[in-house]
């Protein structure tokens, strides 16, 4: 907090000393006979108007009301009744459709709460779920730890009871934590804010959104904390847990074996601690039985009550894979129905979540194949702690000189047009070339060493604008620096006196700086798609463009009408169409060439340095590599809608990590998915879609 106090009191004395500096040259100039009226205009009121619109924007961020705690509580509540009630459905949690997952509780699993009281030594899901719910709602202390196999379960509890908890609201409010982005080393309620402000971006809508999101967390959330073996030392999250949740109910998911490992010395006190069973032979038959009709369901049911203990039987021991022997219509080929001894289960559920991809493509004009391999590549790029998967981080997969080669060529090509364009009028068109190969020779590598922006959107109002972060800042100034040093050299070639110089460069320095400050990051995981993130990451890309052309213009104008009595001698007597032309013509000459010019590097630099941007080159790197198709959003969306991918707000994920992990594995990239019948093609037809980079 003491840095940044010290680097905002850095940043007010920088201003101020700038808007002292401007007016000392501008009465200076003018009583010197140095300016004229319209030099001081054009120098002075920009700068003051952008150091009076920055100085508005942080006085009236600083008066904003900030929300209050019950506001800000009444608020999440509604946004997680919301989002899980919607993400149910996609998960197929429909009352009428839920498995009879059985739990059990574990051997001296504690029994001083009124939770563990109550609760009998097994039961069902919904009975688990909705006496949690109640005493939670009731304000005891309720600790339950859900533990289980992989697919068995233990995340649609965690769903399950945070739509038990938020509907209707109580005075603890659930919110869903996924542990595998969590570092132990940090503290856990730290971490759990920065989640919340993130996840819940209504609450990053004040200035003091931090302070209010800690206090959320420390008082009205009650944390369903998912996977616990997924932390990169459980152990040591254990220990946190305990010490900085102590005497708060929660939930906890875990691997059973991983679980009982890290709690052997009953390191979490006052827990309920629950199994989930595998389902049984005869329980799985009966769901099929309900679910599914047919002949080919007869053999299938013939199995299980046979070898009640086979491998078959141990394969459909979960709902994730039993759902998706559901989907397939109770259907399995011969040889895995009788198949045993070691490896047979795996054999299945292998089978199951490639046919169940080759099921989804069963139908359309899409190869079954291709999307294999599409979805192996897009499986192997996911982002291994979260297992979400985002267009603008499929860059990662691209060798970083493509991006350069691009920025490149595209630079080279823009500047250079518009460079010949603006000397063209003066008879200089070699000079605009060599000038405009020069500009990108130096500024594409600058821009390709900027990290990639995220998506960001465009908030032109000035009152929706939030003070810039010291991050944000430095890359404001590094936009309106490029600016102001490109269109000063150019200047500088076609005028005499410097002051012209100057003034072009502080007015190209202000729209860049201006045109990045006001295009805000989009937060991906606020209620928008990946769709409609992308379009608004190319809008603020346009909107780059838009404010170039207008401020240019606006730049250019002076220019122009300037040029009569500042062009630089004698190197430009030769240009009669200076003195033929009307100044009024000349300006709007240097309007056009200066919208052009502005519009020109402003957008380069916003593309090569946007998400879009790099996505465009992305994409298309990846289709010739044949890793993806050319109309990957199209694919990934095609994919959502079959049910292989699920959208989480502004990203994708697999339907379960078991499919993610499937498809990601080499070997299986590598062969030709199983067919919807059953039935296993020639693995030789595919190709592995290694990664690129």
């Amino acid at each position: 907090m003491r840095t940044r106090d010290a680097l905002r009191r850095v940043a007010w004395a920088g201003l101020g000393a700038l808007l002292v500096a401007t007016v000392g040259m501008a009465v200076r100039g003018v009583m010197n006979g140095d300016l004229k009226v319209l030099d001081v205009w054009a120098a002075f009121v920009p700068v003051a108007v952008a150091i009076g619109g920055i100085a508005m924007t942080v006085l009236q961020a600083g008066r904003r009301t900030p929300a209050t705690p019950e506001e800000a509580v009444a608020a999440l509540a509604r946004k997680v009744a919301r989002d899980w009630r919607e993400e149910s459905r996609h998960r197929g949690l429909f009352a009428e459709r839920r498995m009879a997952v059985r739990w059990r509780r574990r051997p001296g699993s504690e029994r001083v709460s009124r939770l563990a009281a109550e609760l009998p030594g097994e039961g069902v899901l919904n009975q688990l779920t909705e006496t949690f719910a109640r005493h939670a709602r009731a304000g005891s202390l309720s600790r339950l730890v859900v533990t289980g196999e992989p697919g068995a379960g233990k995340t649609a509890v965690c769903v399950l009871t945070t739509l038990e908890l938020a509907e209707p609201a109580g005075p603890a409010v659930p919110v869903l934590f996924r542990l595998s982005s969590w570092d132990p080393a940090r503290p856990l309620t730290e971490w759990m804010t920065d989640e919340l402000t993130t996840d819940y971006p209504a609450l990053a809508d004040r200035t003091r959104s931090h302070e209010i999101a800690g206090e959320l967390v420390q008082h009205h959330v009650l944390p369903v904390l998912d996977g616990l073996d997924e932390v990169c030392d459980p152990a040591a999250a254990l220990r946190r847990i305990e010490d900085e949740l102590e005497g708060r109910s929660l939930i906890l998911t875990c691997r059973t074996a991983d679980f009982d490992r890290l709690d052997a010395g009953a390191v979490l006190s006052e827990a309920f601690v629950v199994r989930l069973q595998p389902l049984r032979a005869d329980e799985a038959r009966g769901v099929l039985e309900t679910a599914c009709t047919g002949p080919d369901l007869e053999p299938l049911a013939a199995a299980l009550d046979s070898r009640p203990g086979g491998s078959l039987a141990q394969a459909l021991e979960t709902p994730f894979m039993l759902s998706l022997l559901v989907a397939r219509g109770g259907s399995l080929p011969g040889e895995l129905l009788s198949a045993t001894g070691p490896g047979a289960g795996e054999r299945i559920k292998q089978h199951l979540l490639g046919a169940f991809v080759a099921r989804a493509y069963r139908l359309g004009d899409v190869d079954a194949d291709e999307a294999r391999r599409h979805l192996a590549f897009l499986a192997r790029n996911v982002d291994p702690a979260t297992g979400r998967l985002a267009w603008w981080q499929l860059h990662r997969a691209v060798p970083r000189w493509v991006f350069l080669a691009v920025a490149l060529g595209s630079s080279a090509i823009g500047c250079s047009a518009a460079a010949i364009a603006l000397f063209s009028l003066f008879g200089r068109p070699l000079m605009g070339l060599w000038i405009g190969l020069g500009a990108a020779l130096v500024g594409a590598p600058v821009v390709e060493l900027v990290p990639q922006d995220d998506p960001r959107r465009a908030k032109p109002r000035l009152r929706s604008v939030r003070p810039p972060s010291s991050h944000a800042l430095q890359r404001v100034l590094g936009f309106g620096a490029v600016g102001a040093a490109a269109c000063a050299v150019i200047v500088w070639f076609l005028y005499e006196k410097p002051q012209y110089a100057v003034i072009g460069g502080v007015l190209s320095g202000i729209t860049y700086a201006a045109a990045r400050y006001f295009s805000e990051p989009s937060d991906p995981v606020e209620a928008v798609t990946p769709v409609t993130l992308l379009r608004s990451d190319r809008s603020a890309v346009l909107y780059a463009w838009l404010a170039g052309a207008v401020a240019g213009a606006l730049t250019g104008a002076y220019l122009g009408a300037s040029i009569k009595d500042g062009r630089r001698t004698p190197q430009l007597d030769d240009v009669t169409l200076i003195d033929q032309l009307p100044t009024a013509v000349e300006a709007l000459m240097g309007a056009a060439a200066g919208a052009l010019l502005s519009a020109t590097g402003l957008g380069l630099m916003a593309i090569g340095s946007s998400s879009w941007g790099r996505f465009v080159a992305t994409r298309g790197w990846l289709a010739v590599r044949g890793h993806t198709p050319r109309r990957l959003m199209a694919f990934v969306e095609d994919a959502r809608e079959r049910g292989v991918l699920r959208q989480m707000n502004g990203y994708y994920e697999f339907r379960h990590r078991l499919l993610q992990r499937h498809l990601a594995e080499p070997e299986r990239a590598g062969s030709s998915a199983l067919s919807a019948d059953g039935t296993c093609p020639d693995r030789d037809r595919a190709r592995p879609a290694g990664r690129s980079a």
